[in-house]
């Protein structure tokens, strides 16, 4: 088991569940093994034949007489091998049935494998959150993810002056908490994801996957995507206001917008707006979409949506920590 790292998980019993995780890049993917540190509790899968039954098992549950065939090897001695895998906990009694006049036992695997286990410290690791990570975050930017790499661009607005109404973005750094949740979905890109909305323009990368932060007031790619937007941002007032397709409108400071639509440059690629009235909007957004994704999104498993939302601060503290639901797609 060189070049795999063991992972407690969570299980009951002994020997114990966890995880064996190959930390190569490329290999995202983690089996579950039955764990233990006496090796006689694995006794029964040393022998030729226990070896033999577990590697067919591995192909999916059978029945005993259907080993036997496949080994070639008369079917009582099978039994005395499945009987003995059973009682170690390698192997697990599916159901049964009468076939015949007789009971017939099918059997799968327990675990995906096993594993002796020695009392050494081990090595410390990044705590590994991809067990437990979002699946409707994932939902959401399914098409930004290929293959365990990013597909797409994060767009910030430019901290200078720039744009019809010559502003200053001040939200882009909401960003940082964006890519720490995309982390738990893709390696760490080779090439620099986050990109300024004038960068986008002058390398006319306009049509990629794109991640859009902040609003039409600071970001000029979400300016020029406001109009497919099924929630749109709309001038007036001190920070303008949010309508959605049956003119209702939302207008306090920590209201905002999470919304995926098809990039309009190229209908082959996606888009996702984050963004609010204001950058404390912003922030309350990106809140959302990180931390209460599966709140807002029960149901969503692809295409276009939109959903307006407001920042909320539950514990009293004066900062925003939450949201609460205003338009659901």
């Amino acid at each position: 088991m060189q070049n795999h790292l063991v992972m407690v998980c969570q299980a009951s019993g002994v020997p114990k569940e966890k995880l064996l995780v190959d930390p190569k890049p490329g290999s995202p993917l983690a089996k579950r093994v039955l764990v233990s540190s006496r090796p006689d509790d694995f006794r029964p899968a040393f022998s030729n034949v226990g070896q033999k039954v577990l590697s067919a098992l591995a192909g999916g549950p059978r029945y005993p007489r259907e080993i036997a065939r496949a080994l070639g090897t008369h079917h009582q001695i099978v039994y005395y091998h499945v009987r003995r895998l059973e009682k170690a906990g390698l192997i697990t009694r599916v159901r049964s049935e009468i076939i015949r006049g007789g009971a017939a036992n099918l059997f799968a695997l327990s675990s995906d494998g096993y594993a002796v286990e020695f009392g050494v410290k081990g090595e410390q690791l990044p705590a590994i959150q991809s067990v437990s990570r979002s699946k409707a975050f994932g939902r959401l930017f399914a098409e930004f993810i290929d293959d365990g790499n990013l597909n797409g661009w994060i767009v910030v607005g430019s901290p200078v002056p720039h744009g019809k109404n010559n502003t200053q973005a001040r939200d882009g750094h909401y960003a940082i908490q964006l890519g720490l949740a995309l982390g738990q979905f893709v390696r760490l890109p080779e090439t620099f994801p986050v990109k300024l909305d004038v960068d986008i323009k002058a390398e006319k990368l306009e049509r990629s996957n794109l991640i859009i932060v902040g609003g039409p007031r600071t970001n000029m790619i979400a300016e020029e995507i406001n109009e497919y937007l099924p929630v749109r941002f709309r001038q007036g007032g001190f920070w303008g206001s949010i309508v959605d397709s049956e003119s209702s409108s939302y207008n306090a400071e920590l209201d905002c917008v999470v919304a995926k639509v098809r990039n309009p440059w190229d209908d082959h690629r996606w888009c996702v707006v984050i963004a609010g009235l204001t950058g404390a909007g912003t922030k309350a957004a990106i809140i959302g979409v990180t931390g209460f994704a599966e709140s807002f999104l029960p149901r969503y498993r692809s295409g276009e949506f939109a959903c307006v939302l407001r920042g909320v601060d539950r514990d009293g503290d004066g900062k925003v920590d939450g949201v609460e639901i205003l338009k659901q797609p």
